[in-house]
């Protein structure tokens, strides 16, 4: 074997074993984006259970998903167009005018780090069910109290309404309201206070499929 024969034999060992190493790298990411996806997808699927009133609690998450509806003027939520929310009454053998909630998907982009995603449910007396968030890039340990595994924080928004409190209300402490700041993170709890009450002024004044009784102090 000539040395030019060697080299080109040594050259085309190389390509191939780059080729495979390349398609290897490119299969296992799109295997772990695949698998991300899917556990991002089911997290969602618990969270939207989570949001619901108690007496809605047990819907199962099939039902639940089947129960969407397209929401006027997204963008008050700082969503894109075409965005859906969720609606979801009591059983066919329950009262559904008694029991019946309803969910959207809100961004806010006032976080330290970017944007802060929410569910946040609304049952029929314009009180809210539940908030959880489903995704941010708050700085972990500080701003991250904002999720329910690290905190009991966001459960404070629980039952609820527009009128509960005055509107200089909806705010964190530091800004003249009833709500706790974290220690060394102001800017995360504020942009979600102020999401949580935008949520609440848009179910008041814009038409959606769920009919509210009147709202209570």
């Amino acid at each position: 074997m000539t040395l030019f024969q060697a080299m080109q034999r040594g050259a085309l060992a190389l390509g191939t074993f780059a080729l495979v190493t390349a398609g290897s790298v490119a299969l296992t990411r799109a295997l772990t984006a695949e698998r991300i996806a899917t556990h991002q997808l089911a997290y969602q699927h618990r969270q939207l259970q989570e949001v619901l009133p108690q007496t809605l609690a047990n819907t199962p998450v099939a039902r639940v998903l089947e129960s969407t509806f397209t929401l006027p003027n997204p963008e008050v939520l700082g969503l894109k167009s075409d965005n859906q929310g969720w609606w979801v009454s009591g059983s066919d053998n329950d009262n559904s005018n008694k029991h019946s909630a309803v969910i959207f998907p809100v961004v806010t982009r006032q976080g330290y780090n970017g944007e802060i995603r929410l569910l946040i449910g609304i049952d029929k007396q314009q009180r809210i069910s539940g908030v959880r968030v489903t995704q941010h890039q708050e700085t972990p340990g500080l701003g991250d109290d904002i999720e329910r595994s690290r905190s009991d924080w966001i459960t404070h928004f629980d039952g609820l309404g527009l009128n509960s409190l005055p509107p200089e209300g909806w705010a964190v402490t530091k800004d003249g309201g009833q709500f706790d700041a974290f220690t060394g993170a102001t800017i995360t709890p504020r942009a979600v206070v102020n999401a949580v009450h935008k949520a609440l002024e848009y179910a008041a004044n814009t038409p959606l499929p769920i009919t509210f009784e009147e709202p209570r102090s």
